[in-house]
């Protein structure tokens, strides 16, 4: 999985502003180690190495998808991490977790997306040491159209994945303390 400079997607995409000028280079240093977290859960937890289809710029507070983990990023920096999934990719990664077969989102569906996600950013977080981030406990939420919202000087980016499980979303979004 490739690292990327945010800044220059951000001008590239005429986005870049004062406040988010300030805050991107601090969202990369924290994305790319999301980035590489992601695939070393997927290929240990899982056994598929998520590719990553694009990567665009949050304007809405909809994630991708029906079921996501929220864990919220204090420390050096405050921030937020949201694991988006579609429903039969939940189905999928529990099946693949725990080798039982679910056909609706349940109680082990929902702890399994908030493990992966607690995983992920844990293992990102051992990362940016530096920065002496905590993280909290993963809150699902689940439903069509539920949103989530960061503060206003947090412009978030939105990491478009697919794998052998199924099609995902990492949302992330972190300012300066």
């Amino acid at each position: 999985m490739d690292s990327f400079s945010l800044t220059e997607f951000l001008i590239g995409n005429n986005a870049m502003t004062t406040q988010i000028s300030q805050t991107s280079r601090l969202t990369a240093a924290i994305v790319n180690p999301l980035m590489g977290s992601t695939r070393d859960v997927f290929t240990m937890m899982l056994g598929c190495e998520p590719v990553r289809e694009s990567l665009t710029l949050k304007n809405s507070v909809v994630p991708a998808f029906d079921l996501s983990a929220v864990i919220g990023i204090t420390g050096g920096a405050t921030g937020t991490v949201v694991f988006s999934v579609a429903r039969q990719t939940a189905l999928n990664i529990v099946e693949r977790m725990l080798g039982t077969k679910v056909e609706e989102v349940n109680a082990d569906v929902r702890d399994a997306i908030g493990e992966i996600t607690n995983m992920i950013a844990g293992s990102a977080k051992a990362k940016f040491e530096q920065l002496n981030l905590s993280i909290s406990t993963p809150n699902i939420i689940s439903g069509a159209d539920h949103e989530i919202h960061y503060p206003t000087s947090i412009k978030p980016i939105c990491l478009n994945y697919q794998s052998d499980v199924g099609k995902f979303c990492l949302e992330a979004g972190f300012a300066p303390n």
